[in-house]
């Protein structure tokens, strides 16, 4: 028996292979057939549906504000052919088609007074079907009422609060309060929301190792449903090198009653505190105010007052006293 040859055991294959791919390729084009006309038939016939039809609301009343949300597609059912069905969905799939609420309203909710309008869409009907296709009949829209509802637009002018973190190099301080390029800022939305306003925050401004005065543009910080008149506001942070002075105090007493005396141990505190180099010539001993309470004595038991600072300038910082406590001694007034 000889050796099988090899060349014609794979063309024999090959013309296999042939014949199959061509029995494939002829059943391929058969089903591809029938089903276009199959589709060119479906296409052809008349359908009742639902499309979606996305919308965007415009022309909507410049004196008040929507605080409802609308929705985005309105469900429209429909009668037409296939073929008229498949091009509007092709041509509306990337679209939102304008809705113009004024129109459709017969501007109603231009009224000032108006905060609530409902709209039935079966009224709109005839003017919506005039945006469909001719060949496409509407049989109803889906939701069957819009509720619109308004907020009139109101403004008020409100304080401006800075948000100011500052720290300072060794021996500085702040020199006089924040300061703002201006104090107020009109701001302008619904009454619903700007009732509850009362101030407006700046956007939080960090400031770090400040040895000299700071000017910085800093953002209101923003609230949903309002507009601001200004966007920005200057801020200022007053720096000056500080140095620790001290002053000696007398004390006073507080409900003293007119028939006693009460010697104090000692009479005075040594009072220290930082002041920047422009004030410290504006320190006096009477704009400290250091007292002790003659209701707090006793007549059994400790004979030692607390001392308290009422009161100190404005423009001085880290103040501290010593002592913290006095002796104290009861004394009758001589009417003599």
């Amino acid at each position: 028996m000889g050796i099988p040859d090899l060349q014609k055991i794979k063309e024999l294959f090959n013309t296999e292979k042939i014949a199959s791919n061509k029995k494939l390729l002829v059943y391929v084009f058969f089903v591809g057939i029938a089903t276009i006309f199959w589709f060119l038939n479906a296409l052809g016939k008349e359908y009742t549906t639902t499309v979606h039809y996305p919308v965007r609301y415009v022309n909507l009343p410049q004196n008040k504000v929507l605080t409802n949300k609308l929705p985005e597609k309105l469900a429209l059912k429909v009668n037409a052919y296939g073929f008229d069905l498949i091009r509007y969905k092709i041509s509306t799939a990337f679209l939102s088609n304008p809705f113009d609420v004024g129109f459709y309203t017969n501007n109603r909710i231009e009224n000032r007074t108006l905060q609530t309008y409902s709209l039935a869409t079966a009224q709109i009907m005839s003017r919506f079907e005039r945006d469909l296709s001719s060949n496409i009949k509407l049989v109803s829209i889906s939701p069957d009422t819009i509720r619109f509802e308004f907020s009139p637009i109101v403004e008020k002018k409100v304080p401006i609060k800075s948000n100011v973190s500052s720290t300072f190099e060794q021996q500085f301080m702040l020199d006089e309060a924040i300061s703002l390029e201006f104090d107020s800022v009109v701001v302008k939305g619904p009454s619903s929301i700007l009732d509850s306003i009362d101030f407006v925050e700046t956007e939080k401004l960090v400031l770090t190792n400040l040895h000299k005065t700071v000017k910085k543009k800093v953002s209101l910080k923003q609230i949903g449903g309002l507009e601001f008149d200004q966007r920005k506001v200057e801020i200022t942070v007053p720096v000056e090198q500080f140095t620790e002075e001290k002053v000696t105090v007398p004390i006073k007493v507080s409900n003293l009653p007119d028939s006693l005396l009460l010697r104090l141990f000692p009479g005075d505190v040594k009072v220290s505190y930082f002041v920047g180099f422009k004030k410290h010539d504006k320190v006096s001993v009477d704009l400290f105010d250091v007292r002790v309470d003659y209701n707090q004595t006793s007549d059994e038991g400790s004979n030692k007052l607390k001392i308290q600072l009422l009161s100190s300038p404005g423009f001085v910082t880290n103040v501290r006293f010593y002592p913290q406590e006095v002796t104290y001694l009861k004394e009758k007034k001589s009417f003599e």
